[in-house]
């Protein structure tokens, strides 16, 4: 079980911020276990907790671009900058994490598409994280052929019928 979804985006954290992104999403070991949606259960009673897709001490993720890593996000490297780009997965708790690391991730937009076709998009503006619900739109309908080649189709398709039609 659980729910797909798709993501785009080019989401950076310079590099003379990645310590101190590191240290945010690291102190995301001490929130409170209702915060987390993973853990282990037996009879009927939870005995630990931690984030979704996550181990349950964040410290054993060496470094920034391995947490998003975990988490199932493409990373690249840009001059030492962390470029955050495309996930496509289950959802976990990803918001989670980007909150935490909202003050050190530049200016940007990430849209995501769940497997229902729901649409959304996270805005990161002066170190703070944004969600905002969206809706795709299609304008009107126009015809898309080959110069030519349609009007060929059209005068086949009538030749077709005529021949079919004198029987």
């Amino acid at each position: 079980m659980g729910y797909y979804v798709s993501g785009n985006g080019h989401l950076v954290i310079k590099k003379e911020n990645l310590a101190a992104a590191y240290e945010a999403l690291m102190a995301l070991n001490d929130a409170p276990d209702s915060a987390k949606r993973g853990g282990s259960y037996s009879g009927g009673k939870q005995h630990s907790s931690w984030f979704s897709w996550m181990p349950a001490d964040l410290r054993e993720i060496p470094d920034t671009k391995s947490v998003f890593e975990q988490l199932g996000f493409e990373t690249m490297d840009a001059n030492g900058d962390l470029v955050i780009t495309c996930y496509d997965n289950k959802s976990g708790q990803e918001e989670v994490f980007f909150a935490a690391a909202a003050p050190f991730i530049e200016d940007g937009e990430y849209e995501w598409t769940g497997e229902d076709g729901a649409f959304w998009e996270w805005t990161f503006v002066e170190g703070k994280m944004y969600q905002r619900d969206g809706i795709r739109e299609y304008g009107e309908e126009r015809e898309i052929s080959v110069p030519g080649l349609h009007r060929e189709q059209v005068e086949m398709m009538e030749r077709i019928e005529a021949s079919f039609g004198s029987k």
